[in-house]
């Protein structure tokens, strides 16, 4: 969507015709770009807004176990995709016939 503003004072000027369609609230960051003798405007957090899921509490308690496991050894290597593909599956049919003789 075009949209033709007038730079005020300051050199400041109104996004409020485009802000919600585009997700922009005050006090929101925005990454400024110069581009093809232009101005790009992306909204971004301290983190892009698209990348914000990986930072929330439970993504970084699966990546601080994740590194816990490494560190400790506790993973398996495998000589092919065939092989690691056989132990989930052997993993999940363990973990199947757990739960049916409950």
């Amino acid at each position: 969507m075009a949209n033709i503003q007038q730079v005020q004072k300051r050199m400041l000027v109104s996004l409020a015709q485009i802000a919600k369609d585009i997700n922009l609230n005050e006090g929101d960051y925005i990454l400024i770009e110069k581009r093809d003798n232009g101005v790009f405007l992306r909204p971004v957090d301290w983190v892009d807004k698209k990348q914000k899921y990986f930072w929330t509490e439970p993504w970084q308690e699966k990546m601080q176990r994740s590194q816990e496991a490494l560190e400790n050894g506790d993973y398996k290597t495998f000589e092919s995709m065939e092989d690691a593909i056989r132990d989930l599956e052997d993993l999940a049919n363990a973990s199947g016939n757990k739960n049916k003789t409950l």
